[in-house]
């Protein structure tokens, strides 16, 4: 597993590109705009007044797991330029990792600027590590020595209800609130990084026998219905983290307690049978966590243009040619531990139950004879209920269907194709 600094990279790539800005440039952005306002005219702001470096990027991480480990390297853009990694992706080079006993672990390119190394490579603990670059125009670079220290286990993974700001507008929306403890944590370091993953699985209660098409010619639509042979009823949906969650044990007794992971919103368990979480521990040096604190707080300020920039985050790792050149990015070495848990909906803190959306409860399936058309138009509801109504049916779609009686069977989308909310295929690890 990669760095989740990626996310936060990206956006920090887009500030690094308006970082070089003059104050006379600036000047010029304001007139524009005045300009824009006071003309209601629309224009481009003239990018040629951006000044703009290009910096390699680089994202790595090598753990004690035997797995193949990734190294990716990557540019920065211009302001207007591609801000896809695959068109600014570092490739051709020559990349390798070296211990401190001097045994080389060469990583091979898989995909552009993706250097993987083979699958059974694992680093050691109480052995210290060094990332070497050599790019496709010989240009090199070095890592600082990293030691890899083990990571402790984690002792639990809970949760509780909780309000969160949410959103630009700082919403306060309740969902459950994912913690961590650890008892022992602190004998090899104090400094810890968090990734998680987690998958809800999704049964939804009607299966799904037919399926009604529609037909658009002139006036209503015709309405095709015809056996639906995929089995849709059972889906998983899967996610990972993408902010950093740090820890420090620093000014405790060794131990970590109610460490903050994961903050799911109530509304992401409306149609979840099941539910699972896996949390990574990765032990780390202290200047790696001052790094990834830096990028914390960087990403904090949610800034716009005028905002006052706070400069490139440089990492670890430096430039064997130009030594003033700046490299962004961080060489991770890390031990890692893991835990995963599965829960149903009743082991969750029984307060967010009061918020979750009982979507297949609130729209119960609908028998109906007839043309489909009039069951969209909801003929025949009073005049003061057919707006909501309509609103309401536009939810339904045909389940099954008798085609002696010409019965439809009708349910909310969401509770007759698990697709709506997730994928078809079980994950290998899921019990």
């Amino acid at each position: 597993m990669t760095l989740p600094i990626l996310h936060d990279l990206k956006k920090m790539e887009k500030r690094i590109r308006m970082k070089r800005i003059t104050e006379g440039a600036l000047t010029q952005v304001y007139l524009i705009l005045l300009v824009l306002f006071a003309t209601s005219c629309i224009e481009e702001i003239d990018t040629t007044s951006f000044t703009y470096e290009k910096l390699l990027v680089v994202d790595a991480n090598i753990s004690d797991q035997a797995k193949a480990h990734e190294v990716r390297l990557f540019y920065t853009s211009p302001i207007d330029g591609d801000v896809d990694d695959t068109f600014n992706a570092a490739t051709g080079a020559t990349v390798w990792v070296e211990d401190n006993l001097g045994i080389r672990t060469y990583f091979t390119e898989q995909s552009s600027g993706n250097y993987l190394s083979s699958a059974s490579f694992a680093g050691e603990a109480g052995k210290s590590y060094t990332l070497f670059i050599t790019t496709r125009e010989g240009k090199k670079y070095q890592s600082s020595v990293e030691k890899l220290v083990p990571a402790p286990e984690i002792s639990e993974i809970y949760n509780r209800f909780a309000i969160k700001p949410i959103g630009q507008k700082a919403n306060p929306t309740p969902g459950i609130q994912f913690f961590i403890d650890v008892e022992d944590a602190g004998q090899s370091t104090q400094f810890y990084r968090y990734e998680w993953t987690d998958a809800h699985q999704v049964i939804v209660p009607y299966l799904k026998k037919y399926e009604a098409t529609p037909i658009y010619g002139i006036g209503d639509p015709i309405w095709v219905i015809a056996p639906f042979d995929i089995d849709v009823t059972e889906c998983y949906r899967e996610s990972r983290f993408d902010e950093v969650v740090l820890a420090t044990s620093a000014s405790s007794n060794g131990e970590l307690r109610e460490i903050p992971i994961r903050f799911s919103k109530a509304s992401e368990f409306d149609v979840t049978t099941m539910y699972s979480i896996e949390v990574t521990q990765r032990a780390i040096s202290a200047q790696a966590y001052s790094y990834y604190r830096k990028i914390e707080l960087f990403n904090e300020s949610n800034g716009s243009l005028f905002d006052k920039q706070h400069g490139a985050i440089v990492g670890n790792i430096s430039s064997m040619d130009s030594p003033d050149e700046k490299v962004l990015g961080y060489f991770e070495v890390s031990g890692e531990s893991s835990k995963r848990v599965f829960l149903e909906p009743s082991q969750l803190d029984e307060k967010v139950m009061d918020y979750v959306v009982r979507t297949c409860e609130e729209y119960y399936a609908l028998e109906f004879e007839g043309d489909l058309n009039l069951f969209y138009k909801a003929n025949g509801v009073p005049e003061d209920l057919l707006g909501d109504e309509l609103v309401r049916r536009a939810f339904y779609e045909v389940y099954d269907y008798d085609s002696f009686t010409d019965t439809k069977f009708l349910a909310h989308r969401l509770c007759i194709d698990c697709r709506t909310r997730g994928s078809l295929g079980k994950p290998e690890w899921w019990p």
